[in-house]
């Protein structure tokens, strides 16, 4: 049997992390979640994670960020990154490339967007 793939979601929002895991685990996916940057980070290098979707607006510090320190992680370079973020806070979608980020999902979207872009995102890794 295959091995489920790991979903690591970091977002201050209780109930936003709560529907992602939800959703997520009903298409398939184990996923562990954290409410800011400096606990995903310490998740991403204790589970490993397939793929990450962090919130652009984190209590400690911004997504980018996040993403810039996740890339600079053994084995972090090769991880999938999915910035949440709404629509009126976009952060800058040049600074985040620059930082390593794979796609955006703007908050609030569709069910099936979001499964659409993590399996998308997670096609990049197969293989590896």
């Amino acid at each position: 049997m295959a091995t489920r793939r790991l979903i690591l979601i970091v977002d201050d929002e209780y109930d936003f992390r709560a529907i992602c895991a939800h959703l997520l685990g009903r298409a398939g996916y184990e996923t562990v979640t954290a409410e800011d940057g400096k606990t995903g980070l310490a998740a991403f290098k204790s589970r490993r994670p397939d793929l990450v979707i962090v919130d652009g607006n984190l209590p400690d510090m911004d997504g980018i960020e996040v993403c810039r320190r996740l890339r600079g992680t053994a084995g972090g370079e090769r991880v999938p990154v999915l910035m949440c973020t709404v629509r009126s806070a976009v952060v800058s979608v040049q600074a985040g490339l620059e930082a390593g980020v794979s796609d955006y999902l703007l908050k609030p979207f569709e069910t099936e967007e979001m499964l659409e872009r993590v399996a998308d995102a997670l096609k990049t890794t197969e293989g590896r």
